[in-house]
């Protein structure tokens, strides 16, 4: 696909459409990153002045026209809910998006790397909860496969929770984290085909790495704050 004349297009068909109301614009994902494939979905991140159930038919009806439209996805919102979203998962949307119209930071709240360990901490709530009942339950290396693809995001925010760095390239990143980080993200780079994977192995790397993390620096640090705040 040629990216750049697609773009042009999109942002041409969403300015007609809605006009002075589009405040942002964006495309994150491995498009964003640079590192698409052909299977590879457009994820597009649309923010109007505010989103009604009419314009989300409205902006249904322009995909429908639209070239790719099998690839497209994406995220939609108004300026209102940002302002309530929660901070943790905004910041992702905020780091991992690449501007084409208008600013995510001119029209999120403030951000700082506090939200980035909040970040960790759920994602690694989440990923042991998931992969533990995929283990004892649906035993589906195609859920498993997508729990190591969702983990790369909890790796990268451990990353820039620490540094202050943001990689966006998971590339990049695979060389700039410790073991076991690295690891996991090869992992999933090479992940096998369904009937060829090893399931409980994998399983077992996956569930051991996100109880680290619940046990490690970022999520205790959070955890003993209240207590400290709470004797001071």
């Amino acid at each position: 696909m040629e990216l750049t004349g697609w773009l042009n297009g999109m942002e041409r068909e969403l300015t007609a459409v809605f006009g002075d109301r589009l405040l942002f614009f964006g495309l994150q994902g491995s498009y964003g990153r640079g590192e698409a494939t052909d299977a590879s979905d457009i994820d597009v991140v649309v923010i109007l002045d505010r989103v009604s159930f009419a314009d989300l038919e409205t902006y249904r009806r322009l995909l429908d026209r639209t070239e790719h439209r099998e690839l497209v996805c994406g995220f939609v919102a108004g300026r209102a809910e940002l302002e309530g979203w929660e901070r943790s998962d905004l910041l992702g949307l905020l780091l991992d998006t690449r501007p084409i119209v208008g600013s995510l930071e001119a029209i999120c709240p403030p951000l700082c790397r506090e939200d980035a360990r909040l970040a960790v901490q759920i994602g690694a709530c989440n990923l042991y909860h998931a992969c533990s009942h995929n283990y004892l339950h649906t035993r589906s290396p195609e859920i498993l496969r997508g729990l190591y693809k969702s983990a790369r995001f909890v790796v990268r925010m451990r990353h820039y929770a620490g540094s202050g760095a943001y990689i966006a390239s998971m590339r990049e990143l695979e060389q700039a984290v410790p073991e076991p980080d690295r690891q996991l993200l090869q992992l999933c780079r090479t992940f096998p085909p369904a009937e060829e994977a090893d399931f409980d192995r994998l399983s077992r790397v996956l569930l051991e790495w996100a109880s680290a993390q619940l046990a490690g620096e970022f999520c205790r640090e959070r955890r003993e704050r209240p207590r400290r705040e709470g004797t001071s």
